[in-house]
């Protein structure tokens, strides 16, 4: 009877499966009863006074938050499958009295990736994050918002948020402003590593386009946008590009 032939290589690449099988199912089992509240430390000192309370685990859990006149909560499941490509993944919601948002939020090594996202901002909860803003109380539709930054640069975006617009007062360019507008749309893409959010009336016609590149947002106000403001007496095609400015983020 021959000898049945023994291949040591396949041996060791079953046992090398086998190992990182169970490595990850115990990487598993360690985060589905970690507490959530470790990972308080390590969060940035200014973003832990923000925390009022943490419950459930690093696998599914939640945390209450505050931010001047902002108060939510975050709630988070983890999509273990992500860690299979050297990501933490999970499915999140974010809720407020007013707002509720949710999507899928992936960490990687060189950046991060916002997927799916849907729901509806609350202006109030917007101008709390706007110092000097007053926005009408209309909410902001979240259309299949998606974003990937990588490696400090903006690699794809896409989506849409829907306003019914109103009276809105804002800082541009270190200078409070006001204009009526019109209900609007805001689509976003990614071009040549920026991030370039478009502004159009509800029927097409543009009124500005906003630029973000690092830390810094370019500015371009069409005729159409500035006509709507009762103190502009420019005159100039309605596409025309009458105002431009970049300003840091901070200065919003």
């Amino acid at each position: 009877m021959p000898k049945k032939i023994i291949d040591h290589n396949d041996q060791e690449a079953r046992a090398y499966n086998w190992v990182l099988l169970a490595t990850f199912i115990l990487l598993i089992s360690l985060v589905i009863q970690t507490p959530a509240r470790l990972a308080a430390r390590f969060l940035p000192a200014h973003a832990q006074t923000a925390i009022s309370a943490w419950g459930g685990s690093l696998w599914s859990g939640q945390v209450n938050g505050h931010y001047k006149t902002w108060q939510g909560q975050l709630t988070w499941q983890l999509k273990p499958l992500s860690l299979l490509r050297l990501k933490i993944g999970v499915d999140w919601a974010l809720i407020t009295a007013q707002s509720h948002a949710h999507g899928e939020l992936y960490l990687g090594l060189n950046g991060w990736q916002l997927a799916h996202t849907q729901g509806q901002l609350a202006a109030t909860d917007i101008q709390s994050l706007l110092s000097g803003w007053q926005l009408p109380n209309m909410p902001i539709a979240i259309e299949n918002i998606s974003l990937d930054y990588q490696k400090k640069q903006w690699q794809q975006a896409a989506g849409l948020l829907s306003w019914q617009g109103g009276e809105l007062d804002y800082v541009f360019n270190g200078q409070r402003q006001h204009v009526n507008l019109p209900p609007v749309r805001m689509t976003v893409s990614a071009e040549k590593d920026a991030l370039v959010m478009t502004l159009n009336e509800q029927q097409g016609a543009n009124l500005a386009h906003f630029v973000l590149t690092g830390m810094n947002l370019e500015s371009r106000l069409t005729q159409r946008l500035l006509a709507y403001s009762p103190s502009y007496r420019g005159v100039a095609e309605p596409d025309a590009i009458v105002v431009t400015a970049t300003q840091p983020i901070s200065s919003l």
